[in-house]
């Protein structure tokens, strides 16, 4: 018998935290580690170990690609043969696809040219890799951008919190939150899917100017922002073919809404 259902790494994170208490609230047993517990509990064997511990900083992996490799891809490495495990899901990013804008050409099946990648979806891509070619069964999770309560960065938590905008106006971002990834990671696991990679985000883009709309307060941005646009359209037909998703737009005005109530 496994020691635990599940090992969450990262668990103690913004993903991660989430996760947790949602496979705790549908019973299930749930062990947590982040880097003051890792040693202490390397060798549990669980069901399900669910990786949320990659770096997540594109714009710090971009400048310090060493540093991020070390996050990104080692860490993977070593999990992989510090926990016993029957089902290895692993969280990654929509930045492994060259094409972020054309549905056509990020859906799961679609080939990638990693050489063309930025080290951030680069080493994610290699991570990715490793977890297909080492893991006993696995599961990858391509995120979109990711947004929810204890959020600390990003363009929503910049507008939000009057800080400098990092990017224009004409942004248009691929949004999931972070209750909406616990419960789609509950039920593919509950299903007994491996063997997939699966996009895990919002239909469709919202753009950053519908959305600063609805605050009071007046937009700030950062040297330089007006010439910087990233423009998402993820493909998320496989995910909603196994349960409904939200739609980008509506995932980002529902927590604008909420925070802007509070």
């Amino acid at each position: 018998m496994p020691d635990v259902d599940f090992v969450i790494l990262g668990g103690t994170g913004f993903v991660g935290s989430e996760l947790c208490s949602c496979l705790k609230h549908n019973g299930a047993s749930v062990l947590a580690i982040d880097s003051r517990n890792y040693i202490r509990h390397r060798g549990t064997s669980a069901d399900v170990l669910v990786n949320c511990n990659g770096n997540a900083f594109r714009f710090k992996a971009n400048q310090n690609p060493t540093w991020d490799f070390e996050a990104s891809v080692i860490t993977v490495e070593q999990s992989l043969s510090d926990f016993v495990v029957q089902l290895y899901v692993y969280i990654s990013t929509v930045d492994v696809y060259n094409i972020l804008m054309d549905p056509e050409q990020n859906h799961e099946a679609y080939p990638i040219r990693p050489e063309k990648l930025d080290y951030y979806g680069f080493n994610k891509w290699i991570a990715e890799r490793l977890v297909e070619k080492y893991a006993k069964r696995s599961l990858i999770l391509r995120l979109g951008s990711v947004i929810g309560n204890g959020m600390q960065k990003g363009p929503l938590y910049d507008l939000l919190n009057a800080k400098p905008l990092h990017m224009s106006l004409d942004s248009e971002l691929s949004f999931i939150d972070t209750s909406t990834i616990a419960r789609v990671i509950s039920v593919i696991v509950a299903m007994g899917l491996s063997g997939e990679i699966i996009n895990l985000t919002g239909t469709g883009s919202a753009k950053l100017r519908d959305l600063s709309s609805m605050l009071p307060s007046s937009v700030q941005f950062g040297s330089g922002a007006h010439t910087v646009t990233h423009r998402y359209n993820i493909n998320n037909t496989k995910i909603r073919g196994i349960m409904p998703i939200p739609t980008s737009l509506e995932v980002a005005k529902h927590y604008v809404g909420d925070q802007t109530i509070r």
